[in-house]
């Protein structure tokens, strides 16, 4: 354990024990704290002409500039002024670009606030010129993660203003620090009494911490847990956390949780345990039951009894428990042996078989029942495995939508099918599947359905022929004219059309625009020319979060060259 020395300010580790400060408080951001590399000895210089080995040294400008160094120095000089010759401060203390030394401090940090002789609390945004306390019920400090094990650990714990003014201790503000935090005032004044599982997480429900897995971290050392640092792992942190609290204890109130947010469907499927802290926020704590009182409430015969083991196992196929169970609805209702405070009867949670399996979900978590005695009757003890953790991965529904748009009214020239049967001969103008173009029609296009078919036919009857099509989720397209149009696309029964001719360009506004003609077989040249007052514009959009670009084709050769030996187009 590094300490910083209050008179020489340099950093030490002791060999022995030695009566000790710490410091508790609310980082501001991590640039403006006093860190470790600033209290290096090559960093100051101890003031000029003192033979004192006491000497306070000079600061560099640009530490005594950050913002923290105010809370530093005045937590060193109260230190110091009480006869304490160390002083434990995270912010300096703690080499963080060692992340062995990072880890280390973070599992040992609760018996290091445990073990010191007094505990300051900084409060940065309390207290005014007429009002010493103002503003403590509403400090920072109360809505952080890390602050709750160093407001219990202790023992002796003053706070201080932002004048660096003492304004009372644990002991003198109890009934306000309970009514802030929850906690009990048997528990903030030392009481031996150990709280249940449930009951301590619902300490930290709502308070916030900078990086997701600190909000698990910081609760380490509540539950006497040591578990490895692995920042990056998100809300898996907190679920090891749970994993490592059931290996140590037969606590089922860690069950006990209520997942009161908002979901956009009333029956979700869950694991057995819980996604945060917060979903065990509740006004009474949740206790445990004894084993031996537990079986006497419940009205079965006493051969059964037998059956309801103490504890459960943590397999890597999931929890394997036994519980108090029976059929409701089209789920089961199990029993778990904890209840409210002032609750006569336990808690119960619904399940369900998971289909194709023989292990359980949970289900409903928004509903944490409070049994009557009706709700126990028909009970009988089931050995059942419960799934661990259950997430359904996000899918997305994989459409692709193309949109012809005109600058003019032209579409009554103009028509398109979706090819009923991709591999046949495109017989244009009829079939039932046959639709006139009309503003900003939408054409909906799946792996399922391969082809669309858009044609335009021109003041000498010459067609022009669109192909549309979507294969493994990309949209591909074909432009047909002259030989290669007459020879798949059958446009014998078209009409001759007696109007200006017209022609297909891509629309400024389509993200592939500025690519579609290289996308395009034959060439543009083969386009039949067309006035500048009359065009189609086509562009795409898509459902998913995906924009799929048109994949290029590189081969300039007929269409029928492409499309041979199981190419992308429709026809066979």
């Amino acid at each position: 354990m590094r300490l910083l020395h209050t008179k020489k300010l340099i950093l030490d580790t002791p060999t022995d024990v030695r009566p000790y400060a710490i410091l508790s408080h609310r980082w501001l951001a991590e640039r403006e704290e006093i860190s470790f590399q600033d209290l290096q000895p090559s960093r100051f210089l101890p003031s000029e002409g003192s033979h004192d080995d006491y000497a306070e040294p000079t600061f560099p400008s640009d530490v005594q500039s950050k913002q923290g160094f105010e809370k530093f120095q005045g937590a060193y000089e109260y230190a110091s002024r009480a006869a304490l010759e160390y002083i434990w401060i995270d912010t300096c203390c703690i080499d963080k670009t060692s992340s062995a030394e990072l880890s280390e401090a973070i599992n040992s940090m609760y018996a290091w606030y445990r073990d010191s002789a007094v505990c300051y609390v900084y409060l940065h945004d309390v207290g005014d010129d007429g009002d010493p306390e103002s503003g403590f019920e509403d400090a920072e400090w109360f809505q952080r993660g890390w602050t709750l094990q160093e407001l219990i650990a202790p023992d002796n714990v003053y706070f201080f203003n932002k004048y660096w003014v003492k304004i009372g201790s644990k002991a003198t503000f109890a009934p306000t620090l309970s009514k802030i935090t929850r906690i009990r005032q048997d528990i903030l004044l030392g009481d031996q009494y150990e709280p249940s599982i449930a009951e301590k997480m619902s300490w930290a429900a709502g308070r916030k911490t900078q990086r997701i897995e600190d909000r698990a971290y910081s609760l380490m050392g509540l539950f006497g847990i040591h578990m490895p640092i692995i920042y990056g792992e998100g809300d898996k942190a907190f679920r090891r956390l749970q994993l490592e609290i059931m290996k140590s204890s037969d606590d089922q109130t860690i069950f006990a949780w209520h997942d009161s947010r908002a979901h956009p469907h009333s029956v979700r499927n869950r694991g057995l345990l819980a996604s945060t802290p917060d979903v065990f926020m509740r006004a009474s704590p949740v206790v445990a039951i004894d084993h031996s009182h537990f079986i006497s409430i419940l009205p079965w015969s006493r051969s059964l009894s037998s059956e309801l083991s103490r504890g459960y196992h943590i397999l890597n196929d999931g929890i394997h428990i036994t519980l108090p169970m029976k059929r409701v609805a089209e789920g089961w209702l199990a029993v778990l042996r904890c209840r409210k405070k002032d609750q006569e009867f336990p808690y119960g949670i619904y399940l369900k078989e998971r289909s194709g399996s023989d292990d359980f979900l949970r289900t409903s978590p928004t509903k944490l029942k409070e049994l009557e005695s009706t709700d126990l009757q028909g009970l009988t003890p089931r050995t059942i495995r419960i799934v661990v953790d259950y997430h359904v991965l996000p899918t997305t529904k994989r459409r692709q939508f193309f949109t012809f748009q005109s600058t003019d009214p032209v579409w009554q020239y103009c028509g398109y099918y979706v090819c009923p049967t991709p591999g046949d001969r495109h017989d244009v103008g009829q079939g039932g599947g046959y639709r006139d173009l009309e503003p900003c029609t939408r054409i909906e296009l799946s792996d399922d359905v391969q082809c669309c078919c858009v044609y335009s036919q021109g003041l000498r009857g010459e067609v022009s022929v669109l192909l549309i099509g979507i294969k493994h989720h990309r949209p591909w397209l074909h432009l047909l004219t002259n030989a290669g149009l007459y020879r798949y696309v059958d446009t014998s029964r078209l009409g001759r059309r007696t109007i200006c001719d017209i022609a297909l360009v891509s629309s400024p506004t389509s993200p592939q625009s500025s690519s579609l003609p290289d996308l395009l077989s034959p060439t543009p040249h083969d386009l039949p020319s067309a006035p500048s007052s009359r065009s189609m514009s086509l562009s795409s959009t898509s459902t998913g979060a995906n924009i799929h670009r048109f994949p290029k084709r590189n081969s300039t050769a007929p269409y029928a060259a492409q499309l041979r030996g199981g190419g992308a187009g429709c026809p066979g």
